[in-house]
């Protein structure tokens, strides 16, 4: 096999390996990760150089020109996903991609699911809520989160309503809090209406905000996902001294203090009501880690 590819064993069904790489091959263009084959072993994808959650890892929240750009270049594929009537159901640093040539690719379609309104069957739990309906606005709304991310390095609750004002509290900029915001609406509450905003309108909305760069490759590609939907490893061994091998091999046991920087758990307080009687207000358990972290 060309040494560019690398092949992937997942803990699915052969008729879910099946329907996954017949989304890649559906979906083969820009924007989506190269499918070069499928057999009953895995899939076998073009390697790429890392994904957006090594380069997290490593270098911690990312500027917000380097922010703008990862979500007007993920965005323009998602688009190309809902176009095809799917929802790919698991949008997350680890499941977008750098290629050698300075691309984004969109990966990981074993969430991918018809956009019919019905409760999506995988998804990353701390990403999307229960029950979320497989819509186009699911994907905008984790792609909203996802960005947050990685402005700030906090991994938001998905099943919260987040405003601009919260976002700014964590250290997300201003215009980027607001398109954020804008992105979020209800989509991420199982139930509600969503987002207006289609995937294309998202893109160009980062295009005209004056997006920048993708940002550099990570040093080392170490694979990093918090939160994987599935488990997955190579089904055949990296060669031996190939860099990816050395990366795999110096992973440290847990991962850098600022990753530990989770609001999952904080919810913006309520609007407090004028002619309730005054009472002490219970402290969220997650209030004070998106305060004070660093």
């Amino acid at each position: 096999m060309d040494s560019d590819v690398h092949l992937f064993s997942k803990d699915r069904s052969p008729e879910e390996r099946t329907q996954e790489a017949r989304h890649l091959r559906a979906l083969r263009g820009p924007g989506i990760v190269p499918l070069r084959g499928a057999g009953a072993n895995g899939l076998a994808l073009e390697m790429a150089a890392c994904s957006i959650a090594d380069v997290l890892h490593e270098r911690g929240p990312l500027p917000e020109s380097e922010v703008r750009a990862i979500g007007a270049a993920a965005a323009a594929a998602l688009s190309r996903v809902h176009e095809a009537g799917l929802v790919h159901g698991d949008v997350k640093p680890a499941n977008l991609l750098l290629s050698r040539d300075g691309d984004l690719w969109l990966a990981d379609f074993d969430a991918a699911a018809a956009a019919d309104g019905q409760p999506l069957q995988r998804l990353s739990p701390p990403r999307l809520p229960p029950g979320t309906p497989s819509r186009a606005a699911a994907d905008i709304a984790a792609l909203a989160l996802t960005l947050v991310e990685l402005s700030t390095g906090s991994l938001l609750d998905p099943g919260a309503s987040w405003r601009a004002t919260d976002l700014r509290r964590l250290g997300c900029p201003p215009a980027l809090s607001a398109e954020i915001a804008f992105m979020l609406g209800t989509g991420a509450v199982p139930g509600g209406t969503g987002s207006a905003l289609s995937a294309q309108s998202t893109a160009e909305m980062f295009e005209r905000g004056g997006c920048g760069t993708l940002p550099a490759p990570a040093d080392e590609a170490r694979h990093v996902d918090p939160t994987p939907t599935v488990e997955f490893m190579l089904a055949r061994p990296l060669p031996p001294g190939s860099s990816s091998a050395r990366a795999e091999s110096t992973i440290p046991a847990g991962p850098r203090g600022w990753w530990r920087r989770l609001a999952a758990s904080w919810r913006p307080a309520p609007a407090a009501n004028p002619a309730a009687p005054a009472r002490a207000r219970p402290q969220a358990s997650g209030s004070s880690q998106a305060s004070r972290s660093s």
